[in-house]
């Protein structure tokens, strides 16, 4: 028998379970778990020849392809931590997080070849697999094909220790600057095993994996579904930029499970067809990531009546640590307040505070502390993030108690459910009073024919703040009437001033929308005409 504690381990163990059942699908291809496994072990084979050690960092620089969940489970596998990098990062980006982290390893493909060769020429790398060929003018990383590793004999799980690193995942942060957040065995499993216990998961489904493995929502099929001995889905990016074919795509896998971001799930229905497609499959739909607004939630529920729906809620310092169910005849998002983020996971434990970390009173508006065992290890080589992002306490008998400082404002009424407000670094001040922009997208949201909307802040020539809107729309806009449903539900001052058309929002490579670039666009704005 395989050891179920250990993240290097999920694969063989639903090998056992499942040997001839499809793990994973990918365009055409397919591997069974018994196929997975081999491939898996085969990796971690050359992973270790390579002198890769527990502990060591190894990078993972691929789209998605059935080589990226190979990738993850064989650096688990040799005792290593993935550490996944987008691949259409600029070189800069990329050099920083390879050296940052000290990756001498990378795994990739040839297709990736010109943005390794850059790579190459301004790291330390050693060994490099899926290059068939030595980079050109480079005498030092050592290439090793996928051919290669094909016809090598795998390896059982190299020994590693729950509180060993498994995986570092790179962020932008608030700054721009890429910050590493370092998860353990422990603490990815724990994630794991509660995702697939809360969600019910099991070999019969079927989970689209629609994020890239940069980005932290993959653990919900890369870690929880493998699991599971769920089949991954993994959905070829392209469709991702094509409505149309992904709900067809969707449609055909019979898929059971999508978890993906608001901005998809509303361009899904704008743009895909929707309506038209066969999704009796699915019979779990979890939003993350961003607000979603109430409207197009309402007609999502409506199109899959049959299906559950859960907001889900958790930075990837902790994954995921919320969740608030829906359904088409129950709990329907009303529109008059922010949809709820709802009520702590199993074995999370969360407090609002204010500014001076005291719990608030009922309520009150405050900051979102959570204290888990899905909770990160800490920040990559920054203890200044470290004190800064959590809050230790001595507990009873000396212990620790560490609890993450999420930077989120919420507000709980009694025992319903919690309720998100914006980032405590997206507060400002309009007329001397305190505004979450956040609060304010999702007033405007739930405002009839809004598809999307972004808040920012503009001065005026004589120094005053205003609070203006970019917005999709999806029908007849009538400004003076929005104006006054907004005064029902804001206050006076956090009712904004201006509302600018556009035809849709930049994304980042995560799929969210590029909020930050909106804001900076409102608050230096070319000449337009508003409504």
């Amino acid at each position: 028998m395989t050891h179920r504690y250990l993240l290097s381990g999920l694969v063989a163990s639903s090998a056992e379970a499942e040997a001839d059942s499809v793990a994973a699908t990918f365009d055409e291809s397919s591997l069974t778990w018994q196929e997975l496994e081999r491939r898996v072990g085969q990796l971690a084979a050359v992973l270790a020849g390579s002198r890769v050690e527990p502990g060591d960092r190894v990078g993972i620089h691929l789209h998605k392809s059935m080589e990226s969940l190979v990738a993850v489970h064989g650096i688990l596998r040799a005792g290593a931590a993935y550490v996944p990098i987008d691949p259409m990062a600029p070189a800069d980006t990329v050099a920083a997080i390879v050296a940052d982290c000290g990756i001498s390893t990378i795994v990739t493909h040839e297709l990736r070849r010109p943005g390794v060769e850059r790579l190459v020429t301004s790291t330390e790398l050693s060994t490099i697999i899926g290059l068939d060929q030595p980079v050109a003018g480079a005498g030092g990383p050592v290439p090793v094909s996928w051919a290669e590793v094909d016809q090598v004999e795998p390896i059982p799980p190299v020994p590693v220790l729950g509180e060993d690193l498994a995986y570092v995942m790179y962020t932008s942060g608030s700054t721009g600057t890429p910050k590493g957040i370092m998860h353990t065995h422990r603490s990815g499993l724990a994630y794991a095993a509660m995702s697939a216990e809360l969600y019910g998961l099991g070999p019969s489904d079927r989970m689209a994996n629609f994020s890239p493995l940069h980005f932290d929502m993959s653990t919900f099929e890369i870690l929880a579904g493998v699991a599971a001995a769920a089949r991954i889905v993994l959905v070829p990016e392209p469709y991702l930029r094509l409505p149309a074919s992904l709900t067809t795509f969707l449609a055909d896998q019979g898929c059971t499970t999508l978890y993906t971001v608001p901005s998809l799930f509303q361009q899904m229905l704008t743009r895909g067809g929707l309506a038209e497609r066969d999704l009796s499959a699915v019979r779990w739909v979890l939003p993350a990531g961003e607000v979603f607004p109430p409207e197009p939630l309402q007609t999502l529920l409506d199109l899959l009546p049959h299906a559950r729906f859960s907001n889900v809620y958790g930075p990837a310092e902790v994954n995921q640590i919320t969740y608030h169910h829906f359904s088409a005849g129950r709990d329907r998002p009303t529109g008059e307040e922010p949809l709820p983020i709802g009520y702590p996971c199993p074995d999370v434990e969360l407090r609002i505070v204010d500014d001076d970390d005291r719990p608030t009173e009922d309520g009150q508006h405050g900051e979102l502390l959570a204290r888990t065992a899905t909770m990160m290890a800490g920040y990559w080589n920054r203890p200044d993030l470290d004190r800064r992002g959590f809050l230790d306490e001595t507990g009873p008998g000396g212990l620790r108690r560490r609890w993450y400082r999420t930077g989120d404002i919420v507000s709980r009424q009694g025992d319903g459910p919690i309720r998100y407000y914006g980032r405590r670094d997206n507060q400002v001040k309009i007329r001397g009073n305190r505004v979450e922009l956040e609060m304010v997208e999702a007033a405007v949201g739930s405002l009839d024919s809004v598809e999307q909307a972004v808040v920012g802040v503009r001065t005026r020539p004589g120094g005053d703040d205003d609070l203006v809107v970019k917005y999709v729309a999806t029908g007849p806009v009538e400004s003076d009437r929005w104006r006054q449903a907004l005064a029902g539900r804001l206050p006076t001052y956090a009712v904004p001033t201006a509302f600018e058309e556009v035809d849709g929002f930049p994304l980042t490579p995560s799929g969210k929308i590029d909020r930050r670039t909106v804001r900076r666009q409102i608050a230096a704005p070319e000449p337009t005409t508003g409504n």
